[in-house]
């Protein structure tokens, strides 16, 4: 979403009905689950650099949701990152932080790194947002922790209640 690459975080659409976006509903018409989870991913991380943990979470939850349906490591990686931003606000960093954790290493298995123009920003806004929280050592563990565990396995947890 380039409008948040620039910095731009009071986009007119997004101010006034953030749920009503443009492009929500675009591709939901087109049942275009990548298009999808890739708006959702870009409003939650909107709503989080807001300060919107609730709403932050909302758009991630679904964003995971729906990435999880399109079997794309990325698309559910990206999610992961948008709820532990959103995590991170909440007061569950420890969470977020495993969450960061299964991110990375997902992308690792998918050889899908971050594109270089994503690189310095949301993952790190968020990473040093959680380890200003904890010792080095909590985060550490905590993140290891989180690249031990799949994305398929991750994105059921934060998506089934009755998953452990």
């Amino acid at each position: 979403m380039p409008f948040r690459r620039s910095g731009r975080r009071s986009v007119e659409p997004l101010r006034s009905a953030p749920d009503n976006h443009p492009w929500l509903a675009w591709n939901r018409r087109r049942g275009d689950g990548p298009g999808l989870a890739l708006v959702l991913a870009g409003l939650g991380f909107i709503a989080e650099q807001r300060g919107d943990a609730d709403r932050a979470l909302a758009y991630h939850r679904d964003g995971l949701a729906v990435a999880a349906t399109t079997k794309d490591p990325r698309s559910v990686a990206l999610a992961l990152e948008g709820l532990a931003g959103a995590y991170s606000l909440s007061g569950e960093g420890e969470r977020a932080t495993r969450l960061l954790g299964t991110a990375a290493a997902t992308r690792e298995r998918a050889g899908a790194p971050h594109p270089p123009a994503e690189r310095g920003g949301d993952v790190e806004r968020i990473a040093a947002r959680l380890r200003a929280t904890m010792d080095e050592a909590t985060y550490t563990r905590e993140f290891t922790a989180g690249t031990r565990r799949t994305h398929e396995a991750e994105a059921l947890a934060e998506t089934d209640p009755r998953a452990p």
